[in-house]
């Protein structure tokens, strides 16, 4: 097999085939309410100040408008730049990878991680993740994840900075966040009885909050903040359907007439294994995994599956619609914790049923059937051949994967419709009617 660390071309390589993948899926995707709320609003956010998406949303800093700042940041720097969509749809993605890009960089700092891998894997996590193009949709749910994501590895060695980290990912990200991290962070004090830097944590919590308030108290147009407050509580938890506190199930009866209007009734069978399958066996990746770390790195195990099993018993048991990118969170990072694992100096994952474990969990994000059957194929190849198998070479095998799934991803663009929008009054301004009539009809 290849050893991916002897070629210097390798991460070039991906980086072109992967840039060229967004580029021509960006193409491939027709108008989407949400793209346009998001674009207008971080618009307004950007350039004013002003986080208002025009008519019918809400009005300025509007509790209807859930996808924070970071969403879009790309995006909104791309429109102004082109005034094209298309554009402004890759710009975001370049936004999203930048940013882990960066928060890899600070990672390093306190890790020992093999650089060159970490950095190929996760370039290639935009390609494997569900509804990955929720990027360029300029939705928030991957670029608060993958904030919320390393703040969960600078948790126990920059506290303070990961804490801050943590309320930009659910204060200017996605508010669905805030569960997870509650969990996450009752679960970690409680388990390492860290009770004493409670109140530091509060404070540095509350720097990115109060300034997001602070906003509020300029701009929001439909009371004061304790009615924001309110009314944010109200539309985002009691009233919103994909929560599921009105609509929630009772009996088994509730819950199989709730599954058949879901959106999983639309899915294949890989969008089952990935958000069904795929969080149950990286549970008992991380269980069995645990004693191979170091201890300050496995107290975060606990936690992180704590709370990643509380967002998806909450997606499968209680969301009504069960969208298929709220799932991303829990997904993701999973996915992202086992890249880690994988990249980081010292940690040998290599015991049989885990190694294999791993490659299983992993290619089961592969979008071609193909590509399943042959990577589990030749991973089970090698363990015939070696009895185990070692960091190196499932970094290898996965990555290899990885890489004919991007170029069979790029392939498949190939036969799927062209969207080219073109634009009068959004090009004037985005918050208009005109503009809403303009780009949902193209």
């Amino acid at each position: 097999m290849i050893n991916i660390k002897k070629h210097k071309f390798v991460l070039p390589t991906v980086l072109i085939l992967l840039f060229v993948f967004e580029y021509l899926v960006s193409q491939t995707l027709k108008s989407f309410g949400d793209e346009y709320i998001s674009l207008a609003s971080n618009y307004g956010f950007f350039t004013q100040l002003n986080f208002d998406a025009g008519f019918d949303n809400g009005g300025s800093y509007g509790v209807e408008l859930t996808s924070g700042p970071i969403s879009a940041l790309g995006g909104v720097v791309g429109w102004i730049l082109t005034k094209n969509l298309l554009i402004a749809r890759f710009f975001n993605f370049l936004w999203v990878f930048l940013l882990q890009i960066v928060l890899i960089y600070i990672v390093k700092k306190y890790y020992e991680i093999n650089l060159k891998n970490y950095l190929l894997l996760s370039s290639l996590l935009f390609v494997i993740i569900p509804w990955q193009f929720g990027t360029l949709y300029m939705l928030g749910e991957v670029p608060s994840t993958i904030i919320f994501f390393y703040s969960i590895l600078l948790f126990p060695k920059n506290r303070n900075f990961s804490i801050i980290l943590f309320s930009i990912s659910i204060i200017y990200g996605k508010l669905i966040l805030a569960i997870m991290f509650l969990v996450f962070y009752i679960s970690y004090v409680l388990i390492n009885q860290q009770f004493r830097n409670i109140h530091l944590d509060i404070f540095y919590f509350s720097i990115p909050l109060f300034l997001w308030l602070f906003f509020v108290f300029l701009f929001y147009e439909k009371g004061n903040i304790f009615e924001y407050v309110q009314n944010l509580f109200e539309f985002n938890v009691l009233n919103n359907r994909s929560v599921g506190i009105k609509d929630s199930p009772l009996s088994f009866i509730d819950y199989i007439n709730s599954f058949r209007s879901s959106e999983v009734v639309n899915w294949n069978i890989a969008d089952i294994l990935r958000i069904l399958i795929s969080p149950l066996l990286f549970n008992v990746i991380l269980l069995t995994s645990k004693n191979k770390v170091s201890n300050e790195l496995s107290r975060l195990f606990i936690p992180v599956l704590f709370s990643t099993t509380v967002h998806y018993l909450w997606f499968w048991l209680m969301s009504p619609t069960k969208w298929i990118r709220y799932s991303q969170h829990f997904v993701m990072v999973g996915i992202m914790l086992i890249l880690f694992l994988l990249s980081t100096e010292g940690i040998k994952l290599n015991e049989k049923i885990n190694s294999f474990g791993i490659v299983i969990y992993l290619s089961l994000f592969l979008n071609s059937s193909l590509l399943i059957i042959l990577t589990i194929f030749f991973a089970l190849y090698y363990l015939y051949k070696n009895s185990n198998l070692s960091n190196d070479l499932i970094v290898n095998l996965i990555t290899i994967s990885f890489i004919l799934n991007l170029i069979n991803g790029i392939y498949e663009t190939q036969n799927k419709t062209i969207y080219k929008f073109e634009f009068n009054y959004c090009e004037e301004q985005l918050d208009t009617k005109l503009c809403w009539e303009e780009y949902k009809n193209q």
